[in-house]
């Protein structure tokens, strides 16, 4: 499973060279997705280096924000431009609450190293925690972060509301319900 997901970050750092060395300009980009009627443009992530003399690919942002039709404003993203999530019960925990049985409809936005933000988003909000799992998991303004398994494409934010207890977060890290 960890051999597969370096393969598929990989892949996608890949694919993020090939498109930044096509590129003529130095805007940011934009995608628009589209999936049972909800749309979202998402503030391509700024990239940054592991230092000065790095020559190695930069890698893609680990949050981002996007305008959301379905919550009708700006949210938090992952890298991947998919919506990500609080759970309530969390509090100001730094540990995971959620339940064992629904951890797989509910996976951490995880990261190796410091995480990165991109426009829109203050970097001093961003932390990471150890998991007892041995994750490194995401949080954002004092948040663990999540994504749901019922978003198949960016844009989606089924699980906005769940439950009454998962929420998607605005650029300054609040819950909107």
């Amino acid at each position: 499973m960890q051999g597969l997901r370096m393969m598929s970050k990989v892949a996608v750092v890949a694919a993020l060279v090939a498109v930044v060395g096509c590129s003529s300009s130095k805007s940011p980009t934009s995608a628009s997705a589209s999936a049972t009627g909800a749309s979202s443009t998402t503030t391509a992530p700024s990239a940054t280096t592991a230092g000065p003399t790095t020559t190695a690919a930069a890698a893609p942002a680990a949050l981002g924000v996007a305008m959301n039709a379905k919550v009708g404003q700006q949210i938090i993203v992952d890298g991947k431009g998919m919506t990500v999530y609080l759970f309530e019960p969390d509090g100001a925990s730094t540990t995971s609450q959620v339940p064992a049985g629904i951890k797989a409809n509910w996976p951490p936005v995880t990261v190796t190293g410091t995480p990165s933000v991109g426009a829109g988003l203050d970097k001093t909000k961003a932390a990471v925690q150890a998991q007892p799992d041995g994750t490194s998991q995401l949080l954002y303004n004092g948040h663990l972060l999540y994504t749901f398994a019922g978003d198949s494409s960016a844009g989606d934010a089924a699980g906005q509301g769940l439950g009454g207890i998962w929420f998607v977060l605005s650029p300054a890290g609040a819950k909107i319900a």
